[in-house]
């Protein structure tokens, strides 16, 4: 199963053309600290930074330097990393006596989410994440199903590793409490205190440390900090406002799991009229509430129906297509009908075998503690909520058999979105550095571009001796850290006070929003 999982990202590869030495999004930010640590000997983040990813740069840190550096060899390290945590993930479900055929469905729709598949594409720090997660996770999960405490201590060296790629890793050694085998009357076994109790604690322990170390000893993460710092607001957002940001999170976690929910859903017309009751009284639910039933691909997400990951990180607005507009109406039913199935499955669980009880706990309750960190830290984008995609999927398999026909059909245009999408993404943001350099050839200061959030941030924030002299990276970088206009832009569409230069065709785009990228001048340059 590992190899065909790698076989499958190994054609991917080729396929989404991986050998662009692109950055992608935010993870220039962690591409500094690999290139910083091989000068330096020295593990440091950029301010910009939202964690200390220290277990990723060490992990890409030997790729880097076999290859040698590069965003390519970056890129290498993750998608290796997907492909193991993919595997971990297969072999859980089959701990949790998930049959083949389900298991296999339930790997490759985690495979081929659209926006898991494009970031194992990529040096951020997401799917790093969730992988080592699924290695803590099968740890905790057959020490649980095969009475074996000592894969308790494997597990939580994983969940550390995860924590040291982002803090909310501190969730899995809290949920794996919820498969201790805990006694109603008397004192624990010394077993289970050795076998669980003391990994789980030390594990917390030792993630309260490393957390001082890692802020004290690797500079100041200004995402971090403001993410902790806004904490004291939480209570004044109105309830309002949460529930539409949770009804978004909520849609925006089922959709990717399309294949598998409605497999199993229309493997039995009774779980089709359940859902569809369910469905029309959450949708009403919806109306009443907010108003609105939400899109599960929203606008400016990672996977939204303009593209995946590209065009939200460069200036200028992204038209709505007519392909697009049409299929908007849908989704959000077809979103409705996947939340509703869900719960269909959550009733499913009081006729699970009492030896899954357990193991499937920590399931949920890792799931409910991600939530909880999602809501108090504010991180409402699709790319925090991987996160549930194995918890969902499993739930899937409880509903029963899955019409192999649905799965496969789903799974083959979910891989065919995911393949052109992160084609396109890497390709955009290729365009964007070609052009930026051809401009720097004809005399441009590299200070005088605006070429979009990832090479501005590479080009002029991770570097800023390109920056024009006396200038800040914490104040003068386009389109990160300053809205000031900049001589040359490039662009979505044309925009006021600019004239055209070039037009680029964006050859690898296919049912994206836009089919080329506008090179522009500020008129008063002229």
């Amino acid at each position: 199963m590992l190899a065909a999982i790698a076989a499958v990202f190994g054609a991917g590869w080729f396929l989404v053309s991986a050998a662009r030495n692109v950055p992608v999004i935010d993870d220039w930010v962690y591409a500094w600290s690999v290139e910083h640590f091989l000068q330096t000997g020295r593990l440091r983040v950029l301010e910009y930074s939202g964690f200390y990813p220290v277990a990723l740069i060490l992990w890409a840190a030997p790729f880097a330097k076999l290859l040698g550096f590069s965003f390519v060899a970056l890129r290498l390290s993750t998608v290796c990393l997907s492909a193991i945590g993919c595997y971990a993930w297969y072999l859980t479900l089959r701990e949790l006596r998930v049959d083949p055929r389900a298991s296999l469905l339930a790997t490759f729709v985690l495979v081929f989410n659209p926006v898991f598949f494009a970031l194992s594409y990529s040096f951020m720090t997401d799917v790093p994440f969730v992988s080592l997660s699924n290695l803590a996770v099968y740890c905790f999960v057959s020490a649980a199903s095969r009475d074996r405490p000592r894969r308790v201590w494997i597990g939580s060296a994983f969940a550390m590793a995860a924590f040291l790629v982002r803090p909310i890793g501190i969730a899995l050694p809290l949920a794996a409490f919820v498969a201790v085998p805990w006694r109603a009357q008397g004192r624990l076994p010394r077993s289970i205190l050795r076998g669980w109790i003391t990994p789980l604690a030390c594990s917390l322990a030792a993630m309260s440390v490393l957390w001082i170390l890692t802020n004290r000893t690797m500079g100041p993460a200004e995402w971090q900090t403001t993410r902790l710092e806004n904490l004291r607001w939480w209570t004044t957002i109105p309830l309002r406002d949460y529930a539409t940001w949770n009804a978004h999170a909520i849609l925006e976690t089922m959709f990717p799991l399309a294949p598998v929910l409605l497999a199993a859903l229309f493997s039995r017309r009774r779980l089709v009229i359940t859902s569809g009751l369910i469905a029309v009284a959450f949708a009403i639910v919806l109306s009443l509430t907010l108003h609105e039933v939400p899109s599960p691909l929203p606008n400016w997400q990672t996977w939204s129906l303009q593209d995946i990951g590209a065009r939200a990180m460069i200036s200028g607005a992204v038209p709505t297509s007519g392909w697009s507009a049409f299929v908007a109406r849908w989704l959000r039913g077809i979103g409705v009908v996947l939340v509703s199935t869900v719960i269909v499955a959550l009733g499913a669980l009081r006729q699970m075998p009492r030896d899954d009880r357990r193991p499937v706990a920590l399931l949920l309750g890792l799931a409910a503690i991600h939530l909880i960190l999602i809501n108090a830290l504010w991180l409402y984008n699709d790319r925090y909520y991987i996160v549930f995609a194995p918890a969902v999927a499993y739930l899937a398999t409880r509903l029963g058999p899955m019409r192999l026909s649905v799965a496969g059909a789903l799974l083959a245009l979910w891989a065919g979105i995911a393949v052109t999408g992160t084609r396109d993404m890497l390709a955009v943001n290729d365009a964007c550095g070609r052009v930026a350099r051809q401009l720097e050839a004809s005399g441009v200061k590299p200070w005088e571009i605006d070429a979009g959030y990832a090479w501005n941030g590479w080009r002029l924030y991770a570097h800023p001796e390109h920056l024009a002299p006396g200038a800040s990276p914490r104040f003068d970088v386009p389109f990160i850290t300053s809205d000031a206009p900049t001589p040359y832009a490039i662009a979505n569409s044309p925009q006021p006070g600019y004239d055209i230069l070039d037009v680029v065709p964006l050859d690898q785009a296919t049912w994206q929003a836009t089919k080329q990228l506008y090179v522009l001048k500020r008129k008063s340059e002229r």
